[in-house]
């Protein structure tokens, strides 16, 4: 007689709600909801860690939705989602990072919305991240900053160049005690930095909003383009800092603006490593018009860093 077949394996059933979420919401004092979505395309080592880090350090805690978006996905990536306990929304196919930003925009309606790519894991203790969220919002709410960035000014991990392209036109005055050499710095002396002001003053007062990346008191050198709102949180206008797809807390309203825009004037500048043509984004809000819109970017010590184990 044959022995009998063991029960096959089943997928565990991806929950409605991520585990823990809403248990710290950042919006609530305000009355307003936040959400926050991870969006994923291959790379199950890279985003499986990035989305354990989330949980370890109480990030999904702080907002009233939490999720994963993986596009061009399946069970194999569905599967480790649920496990952890993460609510994880999948598409057959690769949309592409604005097509993607537009998918999480209609999928998550909350008042706020901050997208992470899922090689963007949390490098600062939990009570800092905490008081950071919760100061954006404040900030965010009282109308001081339009939308808020999170990758960690001092600690951004691979392919940041902001301190880099900084000092190529200007000196570095004192440096934060922070920074930790994680750029190799422009190197060329004093007389040519100047030089290159003379040649190109607009990209040069543009990429002074890099400064509170590596100087300690960017708004006494740049006081018509950032201020100190707060001990270690700067508002820097659009005109000198660009759009980023990285970490960047945005109301629901707003981000359906950019999205609009972009849609409707798409770039002939492609940026993706896997050299596909769709849109990502940055090309097509970063220009002229993205500067005149004065936007005040919110800049704390930043929460992320960049990470990435696979691709």
């Amino acid at each position: 007689m044959d022995a009998p077949m063991p029960p096959r394996e089943t997928a565990p059933q991806a929950p409605a709600r991520t585990v823990g979420v809403g248990k710290r919401a950042i919006g609530r004092p305000h009355g307003k909801t936040v959400g926050v979505a991870v969006l994923a395309y291959k790379a199950r080592e890279t985003t499986r860690q990035t989305v354990e880090n989330h949980l370890r350090n109480g990030l999904y805690e702080l907002f009233d939705e939490a999720i994963v978006c993986w596009q061009a996905a399946g069970r194999d990536e569905e599967a480790p989602m649920a496990r952890l306990g993460v609510r994880c929304v999948t598409r057959p196919e690769n949309l592409g990072i604005q097509a993607g930003f537009r998918w999480i925009w209609e999928t998550l309606r909350t008042d706020y919305l901050i997208v992470l790519e899922n090689d963007f894991p949390v490098c600062v203790p939990p009570e800092s991240m905490r008081g950071q969220f919760r100061e954006a919002m404040a900030h965010l709410e009282a109308g001081e900053v339009d939308l808020v960035r999170f990758r960690n000014r001092y600690n951004p991990g691979p392919q940041n160049r902001f301190a880099q392209m900084y000092s190529r036109f200007w000196p570095i005055r004192e440096r934060d005690p922070r920074w930790a050499d994680t750029e190799e710095l422009d190197a060329s002396p004093a007389w040519v930095k100047a030089l290159r002001r003379t040649l190109r003053p607009g990209k040069a007062f543009r990429w002074a909003g890099r400064s509170p990346y590596i100087e300690r008191w960017p708004e006494r050198l740049f006081p018509r383009f950032i201020r100190r709102i707060g001990p270690d949180f700067f508002a820097v206008d659009s005109w000198v800092l660009p759009w980023t797809n990285q970490a960047t807390l945005i109301s629901h309203e707003l981000m359906g603006r950019l999205l609009d825009f972009a849609d409707a004037h798409p770039s002939s500048v492609f940026v993706c490593a896997e050299g596909n043509r769709m849109q990502t984004l940055e090309p097509p809000l970063n220009r002229r018009w993205w500067r005149r819109q004065h936007f005040r970017i919110g800049l704390p010590e930043g929460v992320f860093t960049h990470s990435r184990r696979d691709r």
